[in-house]
């Protein structure tokens, strides 16, 4: 494992960190901005209302929509937070992908059609229907939430870029690039969103994989043309000058935390929910599946090449130990500034930038979406369509202020801050989304109570809100934010079930599972034809048995 000592500031380094002349970052960055603006134009004219605005009519296809899911479940953290994660973690960072890569067939399997059936944009959406207005609400605060975590990391990252590219304030930069990015999101919606994205992932893709080419050619790797894979003759040279580079270090546990963290927490994610729905049928939405995991693949095996040669490079200077912590976020501009020049990085820069834009635009819809769709449904208000879509617009911009406004005072963590999301995710969201499609015998009183219990737990157990409580393991694993999740998840879907089952029991609560049932039978294509289904307790009492082991062993000392 490798630990970076405290050294000399970043301009001390014997090595290039800065751009020489911009002429290049800016041609590059102006020209993609441009056809943004330009997709966005021309979208926009297909908005014709909500449908439109918030699952692009649900006429994306699927290679388009795979890339644009792909962009938006990746971001500007895959250029910079993850390759410094990878540099520390090293190879037990593959379990968090491996396990990101199961999140969109799951989101397919476990819900996707079935909401899609209800009509439904949004998580909350469906806990209206399911649940009622009470539950909609707290998912609603759920999401908005969650997306302000994710996307917070992304506008501070854009604007430090910016910062560093233009000289211009923190606070100059943080404002342009909000204008910008809430700019194109309120022009086009889902529609120029959904075309933006696949670009934006395309660039990202290119600006990692062609300069990685001619990285890895000059560090002597036989196999420099296909990035991926092209690093593996230099294994047994790493292996030599970094002998812990490929091993296992953590405990078990840890990694049973990724799973629940980075597959189920996705699933509660709308921004990737929303993704699925814009599908044009279950056909394309298949389709959509394969071509997400083809090119996540490509684009994640990639970004690990890239942290392969920063290490492998750094240690053949001398330089592994002399480089701060912080600035391994850098590592891809290091290599390219290096191997490169001004050119090159600068096209690295757009991809960047792309990677960013593709993000947080994303999660804005899902805010959106979150306040101006699921506030109105909660509250049954009367309103025309028009002002529906315009209330999503306004919605937008809000988003977009007062991320900015966060962003102003940000926290320390960046990258740390969306696996953290991912957590209250997993635990506060997924349950009440998976067991709500599948067991009619859960109810809103086991919903609320399982949202609150798991959002709490993280909050409680993570080492950004107070500190001095801890869960799971100490150090690095336990500064990711992610061991929480191994209580708070079994923890939330006991709360859900049991408070289900005894709600049941309270005959003043007026619950009564064969309300749900029709419903159910709906989100699944069953007719309502009095057959039993998703009605029998046994499947929750199993499952609610299985939380108990994994609730005691996350609580044992790590």
């Amino acid at each position: 494992m490798i630990s970076p000592l405290e050294v000399a500031p970043a301009e001390d380094y014997p090595f290039q960190t800065t751009f020489d002349t911009l002429l290049a970052p800016l041609f590059f960055i102006a020209i993609t901005f441009v056809a943004y603006y330009a997709i966005s134009y021309v979208m926009k004219k297909r908005i014709q209302g909500t449908d439109d605005y918030m699952v692009a009519g649900r006429t994306i296809g699927p290679f388009v929509n795979g890339s644009a899911i792909s962009a938006t479940w990746e971001s500007l953290a895959t250029f910079m937070g993850v390759i410094a994660l990878m540099v520390q973690v090293q190879i037990p960072f593959l379990a968090m992908w491996t396990n990101f890569l199961l999140s969109i067939p799951l989101i397919v399997i476990l819900y996707g059609q079935t909401l899609r059936r209800l009509g439904s944009y949004t998580p909350a959406t469906f806990c209206k229907d399911r649940y009622g207005n009470s539950m909609s609400v707290v998912m609603a605060l759920l999401i908005v939430f969650v997306m302000l975590m994710y996307a917070l990391g992304q506008f501070i990252g854009l604007a430090q870029i910016a910062e560093i590219l233009f000289g211009w304030d923190y606070t100059l930069s943080l404002f342009v690039i909000a204008a910008l990015v809430t700019g194109y999101v309120v022009i086009s919606g889902m529609w120029g969103v959904s075309y933006n994205s696949a670009l934006q992932f395309w660039l990202m893709l290119t600006a990692a994989f062609f300069p990685m080419m001619l990285v890895l050619n000059q560090l002597g790797s036989t196999g420099w043309f296909f990035p991926p894979l092209g690093y593996g003759d230099l294994v047994p040279e790493m292996e030599a000058a970094q002998p812990g580079f490929f091993d296992m270090t953590f405990d078990t546990r840890w990694y049973f935390a990724m799973f629940l963290a980075m597959a189920l927490g996705p699933i509660g994610m709308p921004h990737l929910a929303q993704r699925i729905f814009t599908s044009r049928d279950v056909e394309a939405g298949r389709k959509t599946v394969f071509w997400f995991v083809a090119v996540s693949a490509l684009m994640f095996a990639t970004v690990y090449a890239v942290a392969f040669a920063g290490v492998m490079w750094l240690t053949q200077e001398g330089l592994i130990d002399t480089v701060d912590e912080a600035d391994f976020d850098k590592m891809i501009f290091y290599l390219n500034f290096a191997f490169g020049g001004d050119t090159i990085t600068g096209y690295v820069v757009a991809g960047a930038v792309a990677g960013g834009l593709s993000t947080v635009s994303g999660h804005m819809l899902a805010i959106s979406a979150a306040v101006a769709n699921d506030v109105i449904e909660a509250f049954e208000l009367e309103i025309t369509e028009d002002r529906k879509t315009q209330f999503g617009y306004a919605s937008v911009i809000g988003a977009g202020l007062v991320i900015a406004l966060i962003a102003l005072n940000p926290p320390a963590f960046l990258v740390v801050s969306i696996l953290w999301a991912f957590a209250i995710s997993a635990a506060a969201i997924t349950p009440v989304i998976v067991l709500g499609v599948w067991s009619a015998r859960v109810n809103r009183y086991g919903a609320i109570a399982s949202s609150i219990v798991g959002f709490v737990t993280v909050i409680v157990l993570s080492p950004h809100a107070f500190g001095g409580i801890g869960a799971g393991g100490e150090g690095l694993t336990a500064d990711l934010g992610i061991d929480a999740i191994m209580i708070a998840f079994p923890l939330s879907m006991l709360t859900f079930i049991v408070v289900s089952l005894v709600a049941e029991r309270i005959d003043s609560l007026g619950v009564d599972p064969e309300s749900n049932r029709a419903l159910i039978n709906e989100m699944h294509g069953y007719p309502d034809d009095d057959v039993e289904r998703f009605t029998s307790a046994m499947p929750l009492i199993i499952l609610a048995l299985l939380m108990l082991p994994i609730l005691w062993w996350g609580i044992q000392p790590w």
